[in-house]
C-alpha cells in the first residue's frame, strides 16, 4: 500500500466518521425536538394498511378514509380504557370490602408485635442506658439525635421530591396536550399524502441507498416483531407457570389471576413482582404461612425460569447467538443500569440490522477500495 491510498482510506474513514456523528446529531435533535412529528409517523404507519384497505375497497378520497382509520383507532383506545377504568373500579370496590379487615388484622398485629418485642427491647435498652455514666448517656444521647435529625432530613426531602414531582407533571400537561395535537395532526397529514412522500423518497435517495435502506427497514420489521413475538413467548411461559402454581395452592379464580399476573410481567423493571411481593409480605404478616412460602417459591420459580429462558427465546427469535445476547445484556446493564436490560435488546437489534443489511460491508468497502455494491 502506498502512501495516496493510505491517505484516500483515511479520508474515507473520516468521511464515514464525520457521517455518522452527523446522522447521530440529527436523530437527537429529531428525538429531542421534532418528537411529536415522530409520534405522529408512528401513528401514521400504524394506520396505513387500513386506510390503502379503505381507500381500495370504498373508494372514499384518502382524507376520509384517514379519519376513519383514526375514528376506530380512538375508538378502540376509548372502549380499552372504558375497560381498564370499569377493572379499576371493581378492584377499588373490592379493595373497599377487603381494606377494612387487612387494616384491623394489621393493627392487632402491629399491636401484638409491640405488645411482644418492641416495649420488652425498649425496657431493656432504658436499663442499659441508666447503667452508663454520664459521658457515656451523653454520647448514646446525641448519636440517637443526629440520628433523628438525619432521619427527618431525608424524610422531608423524599416528601420535597415527591411533590415537585408532582408539580412538574400538573406544570407538563400543557406540554403534552400540544405534543398530542401536533402528533395527530402530523399522523392525518403524513397518512394522507403517503403516496406523495414515497414518490419523492424514490426520485431523491439514490439508488445504492435506497437498496441499503430497504434493506435496513426489512430487517428492523422481522427483528422488532421477533423481539415482540418473544416477548409473548415469555410471559406465556410465566402464565403457564403461576396457574400451575395457583391450581396447586388451591387459590380461587386461578385462570383469571394467572392471566392478570401474564399480562402484568409485559411492565419492564416491575413485571410479577408489583403483586408477588405486597402478597407475600400480606401473608407472612396474617399467619398464612402456607400460602406465604408457596407464593415466595412460586415468584422464585418465575424470575428463574425469566432469567433462564429469556437469552435463548430472544436469542432463538431475533436469530442471535445467545452468547452476544448476554454480553450486550450485560453491557448496557453496566453502563445504563436496569434501562438497559429494556435497551440492550434494541441496541442489538440494530446493530444486527445494519450487519445483515449489508451496511457495514458496504461501508468496509467504501473505505477500503472506494467502491459502491448496490444491494
Amino acid at each position: 500500500m502506498d502512501t495516496k491510498q493510505a491517505v484516500d482510506i483515511f479520508v474515507r474513514a473520516a468521511l464515514v466518521l464525520v457521517t455518522a456523528l452527523a446522522a447521530a446529531g440529527v436523530i437527537y435533535f429529531l428525538f429531542r425536538f421534532l418528537s411529536p412529528f415522530l409520534i405522529g409517523l408512528i401513528i401514521a404507519l400504524t394506520l396505513l394498511p387500513a386506510v390503502n384497505l379503505l381507500e381500495n375497497w370504498l373508494r372514499w378520497p384518502r382524507s376520509l378514509c384517514v379519519l376513519t382509520a383514526m375514528f376506530f383507532l380512538f375508538l378502540i383506545l376509548l372502549l380499552f380504557i372504558t375497560f381498564a377504568a370499569v377493572e379499576i373500579a371493581a378492584g377499588l370496590l373490592y379493595l373497599s370490602s377487603v381494606l377494612p379487615v387487612f387494616i384491623k388484622d394489621l393493627v392487632r398485629i402491629a399491636d401484638s408485635w409491640v405488645s411482644s418485642t418492641l416495649m420488652p427491647l425498649y425496657d431493656r435498652m432504658t436499663g442499659l442506658f441508666d447503667a452508663l455514666e454520664g459521658r457515656q448517656q451523653k454520647t448514646v444521647a446525641d448519636s440517637i439525635q443526629s440520628l433523628t435529625a438525619e432521619a427527618a432530613q431525608k424524610a422531608g426531602e423524599f416528601v420535597q421530591v415527591l411533590l415537585n414531582s408532582f408539580a412538574d407533571v400538573l406544570l407538563g400537561l400543557p406540554n403534552t396536550i400540544t405534543v398530542m395535537i401536533f402528533s395527530l395532526l402530523s399522523a392525518f397529514f403524513i397518512a394522507k399524502d403517503w403516496p406523495l412522500i414515497v414518490g419523492g423518497y424514490r426520485k431523491i435517495v439514490p439508488g445504492f441507498l435506497k437498496g441499503f435502506l430497504n434493506s435496513l427497514r426489512k430487517e428492523w420489521k422481522r427483528s422488532v416483531l421477533g423481539f415482540f413475538a418473544a416477548q409473548c413467548v415469555l410471559v406465556a411461559m410465566s402464565g403457564v407457570i403461576i396457574l400451575i402454581g395457583f391450581l396447586v395452592m388451591g387459590i380461587e379464580h386461578a385462570f383469571t389471576a394467572a392471566l392478570l399476573l401474564a399480562l402484568i410481567d409485559f411492565l419492564p423493571y416491575l413485571g410479577t413482582g408489583l403483586v408477588f411481593i405486597p402478597w407475600i409480605l400480606y401473608s407472612f404478616l396474617t399467619g398464612d404461612w402456607f400460602l406465604s412460602i408457596g407464593l415466595s417459591i412460586l415468584y422464585g420459580i418465575v424470575i428463574i425460569q425469566r432469567q433462564v429462558a429469556e437469552p435463548r427465546v430472544l436469542s432463538r427469535h431475533l436469530g442471535v447467538h445467545p452468547i452476544p445476547l448476554l454480553i450486550t445484556l450485560f453491557l448496557s446493564y453496566q453502563w445504563l443500569g436496569f434501562a438497559g436490560l429494556l435497551l440492550g435488546p434494541a441496541i442489538l437489534i440494530m446493530i444486527q440490522s445494519f450487519m445483515k443489511a449489508g451496511i457495514v460491508k458496504g461501508v468496509w468497502e467504501f473505505i477500503v477500495s472506494g467502491g459502491r455494491k448496490e444491494v
